[in-house]
C-alpha cells in the first residue's frame, strides 16, 4: 500500500506538525490511564498493577517487530498511519469501559500499536533530514525538543478535562488529534524509496554489534534508576518529607521546561566533543541529582536541583537517541525503536525498584538506583563514539 504523500519528498512543516500533534495527543491519555482504571473501572490495584506491566511488554514486542518491517521495506508513514488509529482505536475502546479480560487483552494490543509512531517517525525524520538538509542531528533534536513541549502542556489539560468535565470528552479530544495525525501521516510525510535487492539482504544481527548492546544495556541502567525516581517522588515528597502536595507538579514541569534549551544545546555540542561525552554527562548528573535527595529537605533545595534531571532528559534522553542511530546508520528504524525500548524496560524495571520502599523510606530506591546508574554509565563509557556525526 502507498500513502498518498509518500511519492512527495516532504517538508520541515510537515515533521514540525507530526512531532507537536502526536506525542501531545499521547500525552493526554498516558497520564491519566490509572487514574481512569481505579475511579471509572474500579480495578484494584493489583489489577492495575499486572496492566502497566502488560502495556510496556506489549509495546517493546510490537515496536520492534515493525521496526525489523520498516527497516525491510516497510513504508514508515503508513506504520505512524496505522499507529494513529490505534490510537483513536483505543480512546474509542476505553470510552466503553471495557472488562478486564478485554482490557489486558484487545486494550494492551491496541495501546503497544499506537506506541510504535514516535520512533518510526523520528526514524523518517532522519532519513528526511540526511537526504534534503544535509545532516539530522539538530533537525531531530528540534522535534525532540517539540516532543518535550508536548508532554509538559499535555497531562494538566488531561487532568483537567477529566476531572473538571469528563473522561469521555478527553477520549473525544483525544481520538480527534490522533485523527489529524493519521491524515497528516497520509497524505504529506514521504517515504525513502529503498533498493529492493539491498533491503531484502539486510538483517540486523544485535549479537555481532557488541557496542549497542552496551549502550542498551547502559540505557536500561540509567532509564531504570530515573524511572524509579519517577514513581517514587511524589510519595516521597508529600509523605516522608512532609512538603506542600503541589510540589511535585512544580518539580516536574520545571525540569520539562528546562530540558529544552539544554537539549538544543547539547546537539550543538555533540559535534564538537562527541555524542558519547553528552551521553555520559547526562549519566552523571542523574548519580548526582539520586545522591543529593539524600540531602536535600526543603521545598527550595528540592526545585534547585532540578537542573540535574534536566540535565539528564536533555542530555542523555534525547542525544542516546542519536548515538544509536550512529551506531546503526544502516537500520534507523531499529535503532530509534532499541533507544524506545530500552527506556520502556527501564520503566518495568523502576517500578519493581519501588518495592524497596518496604525497607522503610523511599531512599532505599535511590540507593538502589544510584548503584544501577554507575554501573550503567561505566557500560556507556566503553562504547565507542561515532566519528562522524550526521
Amino acid at each position: 500500500m502507498q500513502t498518498f504523500g509518500a511519492a512527495r519528498e516532504g517538508t520541515r512543516s510537515a515533521y514540525i506538525a507530526a512531532c507537536t500533534l502526536i506525542p501531545f495527543a499521547s500525552s493526554l491519555i498516558y497520564p491519566v490511564l490509572s487514574l481512569f482504571a481505579s475511579t471509572q473501572l474500579h480495578l484494584s490495584a493489583l489489577q492495575v498493577s499486572l496492566l502497566f506491566m502488560l502495556m510496556p511488554v506489549a509495546t517493546v514486542v510490537i515496536v520492534q517487530l515493525l521496526a525489523r518491517a520498516s527497516d525491510r521495506g516497510l513504508q514508515r508513514p503508513l506504520i505512524i498511519t496505522c499507529s494513529c488509529i490505534g490510537g483513536i482505536g483505543s480512546c474509542a475502546f476505553l470510552e466503553l469501559r471495557p472488562p478486564y479480560l478485554m482490557l489486558c487483552s484487545l486494550g494492551v494490543l491496541l495501546m503497544g500499536i499506537q506506541s510504535v509512531g514516535f520512533p518510526q517517525l523520528f526514524a523518517s525524520a532522519r532519513e528526511f533530514a540526511i537526504k534534503h538538509l544535509g545532516g539530522a542531528l539538530m533537525f531531530t533534536t528540534l522535534l525532540r525538543a517539540l516532543c518535550s513541549l508536548a508532554w509538559v502542556g499535555g497531562p494538566p489539560i488531561a487532568y483537567f478535562l477529566c476531572t473538571v468535565h469528563s473522561f469521555d470528552l478527553l477520549f473525544a479530544v483525544t481520538a480527534a488529534m490522533f485523527l489529524c495525525g493519521a491524515l497528516l501521516a497520509l497524505f504529506k510525510l514521504p517515504s525513502v524509496t529503498l533498493d529492493k535487492d539491498a533491503v531484502s539482504g539486510r538483517e540486523l544481527h544485535l549479537l555481532e554489534h557488541k557496542q549497542v548492546l552496551l549502550l542498551f544495556a547502559g540505557c536500561i541502567g540509567v532509564s531504570t534508576a530515573f524511572s524509579g525516581y519517577m514513581i517514587s517522588m511524589p510519595l516521597y515528597v508529600t509523605t516522608e518529607l512532609a512538603l506542600h502536595k503541589n510540589l511535585p507538579g512544580i518539580m516536574l514541569g520545571l525540569a520539562a521546561f528546562l530540558e529544552i534549551p539544554i537539549m538544543l544545546t547539547a546537539a550543538r555540542l555533540a559535534r564538537r566533543i562527541g555524542l558519547k561525552v553528552i551521553v555520559l554527562s547526562g549519566c552523571l548528573a542523574l548519580i548526582l541529582f539520586l545522591a543529593s535527595l539524600f540531602f536535600l529537605k526543603s521545598e527550595f533545595s528540592l526545585i534547585a536541583v532540578m537542573i540535574l534531571p534536566a540535565l539528564y532528559i536533555g542530555t542523555t534522553g534525547s542525544m542516546g537517541m542519536v548515538f544509536f542511530q550512529e551506531l546503526l546508520p544502516e537500520f534507523p528504524g531499529q535503532a530509534t525503536s532499541l533507544f524506545v525500548n530500552s527506556n520502556t524496560v527501564g520503566s518495568i524495571l523502576g517500578g519493581a525498584l519501588f518495592a524497596l520502599a518496604d525497607l522503610g523510606s523511599y531512599t532505599c530506591i535511590y540507593a538502589a538506583g544510584i548503584a544501577l546508574a554507575c554501573i550503567a554509565t561505566l557500560g556507556v563509557a566503553l562504547v565507542k563514539n561515532p566519528r562522524q556525526i550526521m
